[in-house]
């Protein structure tokens, strides 16, 4: 009889941690995608966290500047990404429907591309704008940093 004792607590204490793990999982997993759901300013954060990177290789009158242009630019940035957002949106509607039309997929990814320019154009309008005014020092400091961090390398032929 003890040894059935101890067969059945080691399979309690296995049926327990595995509850644990798959229990803990869902909850992690629903909790994160409450937080993704409920969350509008997803947009806001990724641009702050952004500008932060870049800002913190500048000092002085530069990180003013760099502070400056992203401000300007951010209203610009922000509408072009909701905009892509939208226009994905409908991308996926029109193909959900029983007989998609194909104007309206065209013109759902025409949006889509128009927008995703707009984002395009106006982070490198900031990183022109910055550039033309950052002193020489802040702008060998950017080099650097983007050297080192890159994310794929030259293929030479």
């Amino acid at each position: 009889m003890l040894e059935n004792k101890k067969l059945i607590y080691s399979f309690l204490a296995v049926s327990l941690a595995l509850n644990f793990f798959v229990i803990g999982g869902a909850g992690f997993y629903a909790l994160k995608w409450k937080n993704i759901r409920a969350d509008g300013n997803w947009i806001e954060k990724r641009l702050d966290r952004a500008e932060s990177r870049f800002l913190r290789h500048l000092d002085g009158e530069d990180e003013a500047l760099a502070k400056r242009v992203f401000s300007q630019r951010r209203p610009a940035l922000q509408a072009a990404v909701k905009e892509v957002r939208a226009a994905r949106h409908d991308f996926r509607d029109s193909l959900k429907a029983e007989s998609p039309d194909p104007t309206q997929i065209i013109a759902s990814l025409n949006r889509s591309q128009d927008a995703a320019e707009q984002v395009n154009e106006n982070f490198h309008g900031a990183l022109r704008d910055m550039a033309q005014g950052l002193s020489p020092e802040a702008r060998r400091k950017i080099a650097e940093h983007m050297r080192r961090h890159r994310h794929h390398k030259r293929r030479e032929n």
